[in-house]
């Protein structure tokens, strides 16, 4: 029988009462629902507010006995940093009942609404319980147990919260990875249960030298990038993950070879760093081709001019061909009158 039975069967004994119970926010958002607002909107019919208030007092007191009679829940619930959490219910019915009153349903309408808002809680306490299943002891690495994992529960019989661990073979085996050379050297030390375990975590690097530890960094970033491998970064490396107490919960290896780059051509030099690790930061790798130049700008201001002078050719064959037709025309009018004079003498 393990820690956490033991734990559970001496909270059983203590006494027994829903989960929702273990939320203060929660307790004092139902009891204004239940004493005031129902108060209000039921003045006039007393019976269905005290029906409606006793199935209320009723499914906070009875959720998870259900679960728990078929064996589908252990009487634990997790924080806020789980899926499967006590916020996440109380957040759930909270906004159920704030849309009823939004609504201002009455009568039998609201007693219909407010059962529909429980229903659909159980069926997502229902929904989320594989969910905690599968995080609890997940801490796996590569299809075998590994690390130290840590929990924040809370009871649902006495509202106590408890830290349990589950440890399991602190190494995480080694991963072997080959990059061409001046291409970005990505070590990722985040396993999938690292988020779920309890508190903040810490990422230590190191290049190892036989059995000796050399640290490169240190911090919250589970990536470590080496821009433009080269020869010389072929060797082991190590990470371990730190939990909130500071001590090491998983260790995994690295295995690193760079190879010569294949059919490639290195565009520009690679530029000088004072430090080549850096915290994860992903660039243009220097194998990009060059920038090519932009001549959207020239193309632009090329067609505007060539609409000007076309616009002031235009205008000018107008005027020319204008002034040329009024030249005629004046001088047809000069031979007219010239012939008129001659035709009068």
């Amino acid at each position: 029988m393990t820690w956490l039975e033991l734990w559970l069967i001496a909270l059983v004994a203590t006494g027994s009462h829903g989960c929702l119970k273990c939320s203060k926010e929660g307790m004092a958002f139902l009891k204004d629902f239940r004493d005031h607002y129902l108060y209000k909107t039921l003045r006039r019919d007393s019976a269905l507010r005290t029906k409606l208030q006793k199935f209320i007092d009723d499914e906070i007191e009875e959720l998870p006995h259900d679960f728990l009679a078929a064996g589908k829940f252990k009487g634990i619930i997790g924080t806020a940093t789980h899926e499967f959490s006590l916020e996440t219910l109380v957040a759930h019915l909270r906004r159920s009942l704030t849309l009823v009153k939004e609504n201002e349903f009455e009568g039998e309408q609201l007693f219909n609404e407010v059962v529909w808002s429980f229903q659909n809680l159980r069926a997502l306490f229902e929904k989320m319980l594989p969910s905690f299943q599968k995080i609890y002891c997940s801490n796996e690495c590569d299809s075998f147990c590994a690390g130290h994992m840590i929990y924040v529960l809370v009871s649902c019989f006495s509202c106590q919260t408890n830290y349990y661990s589950c440890s399991k073979n602190f190494a995480c085996g080694e991963r072997n990875i080959e990059v061409e050379e001046d291409e970005d050297l990505i070590l990722d030390c985040g396993l999938s249960w690292h988020k779920a375990s309890h508190g903040v975590k810490t990422y230590s690097f190191f290049r190892m030298s036989g059995d000796a530890e050399k640290q490169m960094t240190s911090g919250l970033d589970s990536f470590l990038v080496k821009k433009e491998a080269n020869a010389n970064d072929t060797g082991k490396y190590r990470c371990k993950m730190l939990g909130a107490e500071g001590h090491a919960a998983s260790q995994l290896d690295f295995q690193v070879k760079v190879v010569a780059p294949v059919g490639r051509t290195t565009w520009f030099p690679r530029p000088v760093t004072t430090s080549p690790w850096v915290s994860l930061t992903l660039g243009v790798s220097s194998r990009a081709p060059p920038p090519q130049e932009d001549w959207t700008a020239w193309i632009v201001i090329g067609v505007t001019a060539g609409l000007l002078v076309l616009l002031v050719g235009a205008f000018l064959c107008f005027y020319l061909h204008k002034a040329k037709k009024e030249e005629e025309e004046d001088s047809s009018c000069e031979t007219e009158s010239k012939s008129s004079e001659l035709v009068e003498t």
